[in-house]
């Protein structure tokens, strides 16, 4: 294959998705059908009961998970004949409010079922807040999901809805959780035909319907949403020509998607930037990235400010976007040089409603910059909120957040420059050294105190100079014009010099605060590497994480059957709560962040991530800030990932030496017992066959007529169980060898009549009495097997039968032929098996339990069993049969076309 012809990954993952869909819900994870309205009423729940009831005619599971009351009479008909999930009543406020019940679907785990409005708000003190996360559950276990949505929940049209409407949409969905459904289906009527339903009482009551009339439901409205939701269908149904072109043997080349990049601030109007940004990256088909540049600036924000911040940032993420956090003092080169490094085509920004572009304006300049510096990248500017939305609490651009003592310590540096000016004046310094103190004043009020304090120190220095050294003196005026140039410079190097000294401080801020999070990151590392045992490695975890993110934290790790447990030692207050217990076990279970400041759980106490590796979760991280009510920022969480991946990598290797060193000294153990084992069992062997052979031959010699009973049941006894006792050692000896691997098969085509056959005459002794039913094909095909091995194989599963079935049931043996070999079951009508021991049953030295078990067993028959049909290259299982009992099957595979037995009559 050439270059041209080799296919490209995204052609191939193309590939494995047509052939997903052309094998409908046939993985693992469940599918999503999602039924797509522009308004209520246009018939998206109608058409849901239809295809469930189509399904339900197939012979499909399907299930009524939950569906919106709406007491029409043609949608209750098709409810009718399928099985309803009984709703979650919670007591709200006085009221009986029926909610989807997640956990009971979860456990009945049905086919597919079907649950209404997906954008629905849950109750509190439900495991989600939304019933979107309820999905995604029951998605993950692998149940198929039947959904309805209108276009105006969808998170990314949330502005222009309300710009259309004037109605502000509370509940929405993620634009992602769009993007995973596996099939849309746009349900539409013209508005004429919907408001006439509206009209007729079809959709709402009287009372409701002429409201709806007077607010939502106006045919401009109405046919805006509808070219919305027509436009959504219409990408979507691009989007799986898109995948189908991709996944076809074309070696056409494709054109490079274009990259959006969108600047995301602490302002309120980025939320709108944001959304008008996903929207263009879907028309584009391209992907997106929202950045935050953390400038000088950012450390004059307030508590608001950030707050405002990480709300769009997680609106970013929420929306699909890839987000990144980058620093640098000038915003506008470092969004230039971040988009230049990813291949970034267009840039969108936002800007507010007032354009005059003052010089003040940062918002302005920043656009100004961007347009004139970009090069061939596209500049998108998107006009933000007007000027008095824009103007939250929280967020004042470029403005000081100190404190009244800020301004006074501002005033009493310059008061400190005037005093020493006076007493240098006194001595006779010159105007310039008197000008050279009031600048340092500025200086050290810029690297104290920030701009805006250092601003007024500039000013009040200039006043000052003119009110007590130019003539005329006390007196705020100038005769001498020179003495206009003194004061501009003044104000201009003192304006500078603020300025330069307060970036400077800024950025040495943020260095000092990057350089602690990487030596922390580097110190930890270091100290996981050095650490052996797991609860020193949590203790050196929790010390780091208070340094860094001033936060309680607790680990909590799986147990053998993956239940959470804190480690002891290491609980903070919050560790004990049944709550929080509860938020870690689905973290655990879902390998997925929980907690406060998420959509799932959002009522915990901490943050919960995950310490995943790629092939297992190692356990869970809970981090709990110790300032109340404070949240754990985006670019924290990004740095606790860093640092949870370390943490469970550590974790991991420390379970891996850990099972290494249990699994090395068992192997010890196991190999001391099988030399102890074969060496008893050698020398057990001869005076074993010397009492059975002159037992037998007692036996055999002796007349019966001179022995009384009580003498010849004696002498019984001494040949049954010396023959046992054989059994027995023949058992430890072939383990032995099995266990050690040295054993050699030595395969040849058998008949499987014979190999039952010689198993059957072997137990003869034992079987005496006993039914056997043996059941085979007519024309069996020879199985391929060692004699010996097979022989022994058929006499421990007829032996364990026996002991653990009454003696009037009958034993069963059934041969038959499978696509790659040979399979035999032995099955009885004993006690069965435990629930659960189906293969701890053929562990070493294991034994059953039950009211008719012959407890002479050592448990090692089974365990026998197992490594014969191993050493085969076979399967052998064990279950309950019906009418009690239990059945052990096994199966030998053939490595060639077995033979045939020809014969030869004569006439």
């Amino acid at each position: 294959m050439n270059e041209q012809e080799r296919p490209t990954p995204e052609q191939m993952l193309a590939r494995i998705r047509s052939d997903s869909d052309a094998a409908p819900f046939a993985s693992s994870a469940g599918k999503l059908r999602l039924f797509l309205g522009y308004a209520a009423g246009v018939g998206k729940t109608y058409a849901m009961l239809q295809a469930a009831q189509a399904m339900k005619r197939e012979g499909r599971d399907v299930v009524l998970g939950y569906i919106e009351p709406h007491a029409r009479p043609e949608t209750q008909v098709l409810t009718e004949g399928l099985k309803v999930l009984p709703p979650l009543e919670v007591s709200y406020r006085g009221s009986i409010l029926r909610e989807f019940d997640l956990d009971t679907a979860l456990a009945s785990k049905p086919e597919f079922i079907l649950v209404d409005e997906l954008a629905h708000t849950n109750a509190m003190g439900g495991r989600h807040a939304k019933r979107w996360q309820d999905v995604e559950e029951l998605l993950a276990a692998g149940i198929n999901v039947l959904s309805t949505l209108n276009v105006q929940h969808i998170e990314s049209l949330n502005n222009v809805i309300a710009e259309i409407s004037g109605v502000q949409v509370r509940e929405t969905v993620p634009d992602s959780v769009l993007e995973r459904a596996d099939e849309v289906t746009l349900i539409d009527v013209s508005p004429d035909d919907l408001l006439e339903r509206l009209r007729q009482g079809k959709i709402y009551v009287p009372t409701q319907a002429a409201f709806a009339l007077e607010k939502f439901f106006r045919k401009h409205n109405l046919v805006a949403l509808r070219e919305l939701a027509l436009r959504h269908a219409a990408d979507r149904v691009h989007e799986d020509v898109e995948i189908a072109r991709l996944g076809s043997a074309s070696n056409r080349p494709w054109p490079t998607n274009e990259r959006l990049l969108v600047c995301v601030g602490p302002s309120p109007s980025s939320a709108k930037v944001v959304r008008a940004a996903k929207r263009l990256a879907d028309r584009l088909q391209s992907p997106w990235i929202a950045l935050h540049i953390e400038s000088s600036a950012a450390a004059r924000w307030s508590d608001g400010d950030r707050q405002q911040l990480h709300r769009n940032l997680k609106l970013a993420e929420s929306l699909g976007g890839e987000i990144v956090q980058a620093s640098g003092d000038d915003v506008s080169q470092a969004l230039i040089a971040y988009a230049s490094s990813r291949n970034v085509t267009k840039i969108v920004v936002g800007k507010t409603g007032d354009t005059g572009h003052h010089w003040w304006s940062r918002a302005a300049s920043l656009v100004d910059r961007l347009l004139r510096d970009s090069g061939n990248m596209d500049v998108v500017v998107v006009r933000g909120l007007d000027e008095a939305q824009d103007a939250s609490p929280g967020w004042h651009p470029n403005t000081s957040h100190g404190n009244v003592w800020t301004w006074l310590e501002a005033g009493c540096y310059t008061i400190v420059a005037t005093i020493i000016t006076l007493l240098m004046n006194q001595v006779g310094f010159s105007e310039v050294n008197l000008v050279m103190v009031y600048l340092l004043s500025v200086v050290a009020t810029a690297a104290r105190l920030g701009r805006l304090p250092s601003i007024f120190s500039a000013i009040a220095s200039v006043l000052a100079f003119d009110f007590l050294f130019t003539p005329p003196h006390y007196r705020i005026t100038v005769y001498d014009s020179q003495y206009l140039v003194t004061f501009a410079v003044m104000l201009i190097v003192g304006l500078l010099a603020s300025s330069l000294t307060a970036r400077i401080r800024n950025q040495a801020e943020i260095a000092r605060r990057n350089e602690r999070r990487a030596e922390a990151l580097y110190r930890l590392s270091r100290r996981l590497a050095n650490t052996a045992r797991t609860t020193d490695l949590l203790r050196e975890t929790e010390q780091i994480i208070a340094e860094v993110f001033d936060a309680h934290t607790v680990i909590y790790l799986p147990d053998k059957d993956r239940q959470v447990r804190p480690m002891l030692g290491h609980a903070a207050s919050f560790a004990a709560s049944a709550k929080e217990f509860a938020t870690a076990q689905w973290v655990l279970d879902h390998n997925d962040p929980a907690g406060a400041g998420t959509n799932t759980l959002p009522s915990s106490e901490a943050f919960y991530i995950p310490l995943s590796t790629p092939d297992n979760v190692a356990g869970v991280m809970a981090i709990q800030s110790s300032k109340p009510n404070q949240q754990i920022s985006i670019d924290a969480k990004q740095l606790l990932e860093t640092y949870a991946t370390q943490i469970a990598f550590a974790i991991e290797r420390n379970n891996l030496t850990e099972r290494s060193q249990r699994a090395e000294l068992e192997s010890e153990t196991e190999k001391l017992r099988s030399s102890l084992l074969s060496a008893v069992s050698h020398d057990l062997r001869t005076p074993l066959a010397a009492i059975a052979g002159a037992a037998s031959s007692l036996d055999a010699n002796i007349q019966r007529e001179s022995l009384d009973a009580g003498n010849h049941a004696l002498l019984e006894t001494i040949v049954d169980e010396s023959q046992r006792l054989t059994r027995l050692v023949e058992n430890l000896l072939h383990m032995t060898r099995l266990s050690s691997g040295n054993i050699q098969i030595h395969r040849q085509w058998l008949p499987v009549e014979e190999v039952i056959g010689s198993a059957l005459h072997r137990l003869n002794p034992v079987l005496e009495g006993r039914e056997i039913k043996v059941q085979m094909e007519g024309d069996m095909p020879l199985i391929h097997g060692d004699e010996i091995l097979l022989e022994t194989l058929l006499v421990n599963l007829l032996d364990n039968a026996l002991k653990y079935s009454p003696n009037q049931t009958p034993i069963e043996i059934k041969s038959e032929q499978v696509n790659d070999g040979i399979a035999i079951e032995v099955a009885d009508r004993g006690s069965g098996i435990r629930p659960g021991d189906e293969i701890k049953i053929f562990e070493k030295f294991n034994r059953g339990s039950g009211p008719n078990i012959d407890r002479r067993g050592t448990g090692l028959g089974l365990a026998i069993c197992e490594a014969i049909v191993h050493a085969h290259k076979g399967t052998i299982t064990a279950r309950n049969r019906g009418g009690g009992g239990a059945v052990i099957r096994f199966t030998i595979p053939h490595d060639s076309i077995p033979p045939r037995i020809t014969q030869d009559f004569d006439e």
